[in-house]
């Protein structure tokens, strides 16, 4: 009986869950079953039609919706919108399951920014989780109240501090990291052959490498670990790395190209300050700094926008297999001096000249 029930009972799965999983059925001998192999993640937003970024770049959706055939393990959700307060939920993924990730967005009115600088300089950056970038730089586009400031270096003891921001204004933050001494842990620093590829330890998503400089995976506890590296258009990086308590192991990923040519490309785009809006062929698509993989061959033009400073656009096509880098300098809107008309002055001038003749007859 269990041989007959067993197929009716797979089908049921199918049709209230196949929606929300990958399934795979096995083939061995001796198998009797299906077992699911990744999970999914729900995603929805108060507004709604917010975008929301799945692992740094990997996938991009407008809530509501569904990021399917998702690893089991630790994955990483941002939230923008404009006008909003771009928001980060880090969600566990299960095999076979829906993990839901619901948030209100918070309104951003007359936003401030901070500025971060650091001794060492060049330490990653997180505003309130969300990872900004390297210091030095300015981090625009806040709503005004309190905000969580943490840096974070391998070899150095974490420094974070709360920091109050108010509208219209730039709060100045100034960090001195402590080295750590006599450590019970282990930091990673890992950089890619391209950059903007995906970082996961153990199955949970880290970050992506950054240009110019490595990811700094800090904290970990002496042990063996296995590091996976993902590049839409590459093939997995992937190594065992020991880690000992004190020890700092740097990781190179030289990512080879999948042996058919990528029909899609990948990008990075980031700004000083960070912050920015970025509309891609006018479609908002997330805040910056941000990494696109599968990008679908064609023209596009990319526009940066951040109140206070002026609009930073540019064009180009796209081809399958390119890996392109945008880096925008943003110029602070300058605001022309109010003139006043020529014909005013001349009836002010016209005013006085006639109210002084006026007083000089009286006087005589």
């Amino acid at each position: 009986m269990k041989s007959i029930y067993l197929p009716i009972f797979v089908l049921f799965l199918l049709m209230i869950g196949g929606a929300s999983a990958e399934v795979t059925l096995q083939t061995a001998p001796g198998s009797t079953g299906s077992v699911y192999s990744t999970g999914s993640i729900y995603v929805d937003s108060f507004p709604p039609a917010a975008t929301a970024v799945l692992d740094g770049g990997a996938e991009y959706l407008s809530t509501p919706g569904t990021f399917t055939a998702l690893a089991p393990g630790m994955h990483n959700i941002i939230l923008a919108k404009p006008g909003y307060q771009t928001a980060m939920k880090d969600v566990t993924v299960s095999i076979g399951e829906t993990s839901n990730v619901i948030v209100t967005l918070e309104t951003v009115i007359n936003p401030g920014g901070i500025s971060v600088s650091s001794t060492p300089r060049g330490v990653g950056l997180s505003i309130d989780g969300i990872y900004q970038g390297k210091t030095d730089q300015i981090v625009g586009r806040l709503a005004p109240g309190s905000h969580l400031v943490s840096l974070s270096e391998a070899g150095y003891e974490p420094w974070s501090q709360i920091v109050a921001v108010s509208g219209g204004q730039i709060t100045t933050v100034t960090a001195t990291l402590t080295a750590e001494v006599n450590p019970d842990t282990g930091d990673l620093q890992v950089t890619s052959t391209p950059t903007g590829a995906s970082v996961f330890v153990n199955g949970n998503y880290k970050g992506f490498t950054p240009v110019d400089d490595s990811l700094d995976i800090n904290d970990l506890v002496p042990g063996t670990y296995t590091l996976v590296v993902k590049k839409s258009g590459f093939e997995d990086y992937s190594t065992q790395v020991t880690l000992e308590a004190g020890k700092i192991v740097p990781v190179h990923a030289q990512l080879q190209t999948e042996p058919a040519p990528p029909a899609t490309a990948t990008a990075e785009i980031i700004s000083t300050p960070s912050g920015a809006e970025v509309y891609v062929n006018n479609v908002f698509l997330g805040i910056t700094p941000l990494s696109f993989q599968n990008v679908t061959p064609g023209a596009y033009t990319v526009e940066l926008r951040m109140e206070g400073y002026t609009p930073y656009s540019t064009s180009g096509v796209v081809t399958g297999g390119q890996n392109i880098q945008i880096i925008a300098a943003l110029a602070p809107a300058v605001t022309p001096p109010t003139q006043t008309p020529v014909s005013s002055l001349l009836a002010v001038t016209t005013l006085f000249i006639a109210a002084l003749v006026i007083l000089l007859r009286r006087q005589r």
